[in-house]
């Protein structure tokens, strides 16, 4: 039986590139900028790092592409004196041989665990069913050389929600670990890690939403920790409510008051920076990681068609004064810790 990740707070990081070259109509990989991201997270003490995830627009990179950026970041990891740094792979596919295909790459390339999309193609003309989508994932998890994570996203996949059913059966599967849940039904969350259907040792409940750390964390003994885009530029603030968070749990709820009201602050602080997050998506943590850190993200960010007028009209760029407040807040907390 496969071990799974351990608890914490993880970075889904997004993937960063060199200037747009319009002649040829591509955007190289910046490994350094990359590389400066990753070690910059790795010295916050973040757990792990999800690479070619949604964030790390695994969709517009080849699969070349995908195996040399797990690989840079590993050996920068192990280079830096990090090598207890997990790394999660991304694997958005809409078939099984290449899924298993990527996640082969990506463990040759350094992965330890791969992050594994809900294929969603066909999803609004009616075409899966619960069935179809159990078999599939078991299907991959059964060939993956890697332990599998299932990834629920619907805002990614067309909408596809996994039923609670569907999630307690894959959770059975000796080769799934756990999951993300990037979506708002924090009711999904606090059955997948309370329920005595499932294994909790072995089946670990990760929120893709930070706004949901703390609820998440007193919710059960499957509650693991967050997979969240806004901790690419303030990770402490999100491993201080994760540590506070586990040990109210841990301790019944009989702490200091202090701890209460510290843990509410930051939660409130944080979920109202998310909001960023909400909003602009992908390009938005770009934008952020840009003017919290000064990491060069590339030209407007993303890769095509992401960085078409990403920047322009009501962008994050053109929005940044307006959440000027959230963010001067959390990195208040955030240069305290």
């Amino acid at each position: 039986m496969a071990t799974p990740p351990p608890d914490g707070v993880y970075v889904p990081v997004p993937t960063f590139f060199q200037p747009f070259d319009k002649s040829a109509y591509k955007q190289p990989l910046d490994l350094t900028a990359q590389t400066e991201h990753t070690l910059f997270l790795a010295n916050a003490g973040i757990t792990g790092l999800v690479l070619c995830g949604s964030t790390g627009e695994a969709v517009h990179l080849t699969p070349g592409e995908r195996a040399e950026l797990i690989r840079s970041q590993k050996t920068a990891l192990v280079e830096g004196g990090f090598s207890n740094v997990v790394i999660m792979a991304g694997t958005a596919s809409q078939n099984i041989d290449e899924t298993i295909g990527i996640i082969a790459e990506s463990k040759e390339a350094g992965a330890d665990y791969a992050l594994v999309l809900t294929p969603s193609y066909f999803a609004t003309a009616g075409g899966y069913s619960e069935e179809g989508l159990r078999n599939w994932f078991t299907a991959v998890a059964e060939h993956s050389i890697l332990p599998v994570l299932v990834y629920n996203y619907p805002a990614v996949t067309n909408n596809l929600q996994l039923s609670l059913s569907l999630m307690k059966h894959l959770a059975s599967h000796p080769n799934i670990v756990g999951c993300k849940l990037s979506h708002g039904n924090i009711s999904h969350h606090l059955i997948l890690s309370s329920t005595k259907e499932i294994n909790h040792d072995k089946f670990r409940v990760y929120t893709g939403l930070g706004q949901q750390l703390l609820p998440l964390l007193l919710s059960g003994p499957g509650a693991a920790g967050a997979i969240d885009g806004t901790a690419a530029y303030f990770p402490k603030t999100l491993l201080r409510i994760w540590n506070l968070s586990k040990k109210i749990s841990a301790a019944n709820g009989n702490v200091t008051k202090e701890e209460w009201e510290e843990v509410h602050a930051l939660q409130c602080a944080y979920s109202e920076v998310e909001e960023w997050v909400v909003k602009f998506g992908t390009i938005g943590i770009k934008e952020a990681v840009k003017k919290v850190l000064g990491i060069s993200v590339g030209q407007d960010g993303g890769r095509l068609p992401f960085c078409e007028g990403a920047s322009g009209g009501g962008g994050p760029a053109k929005q940044w004064e307006n959440f000027r407040g959230a963010f001067e807040a959390v990195q208040d907390f955030e240069g305290k810790l």
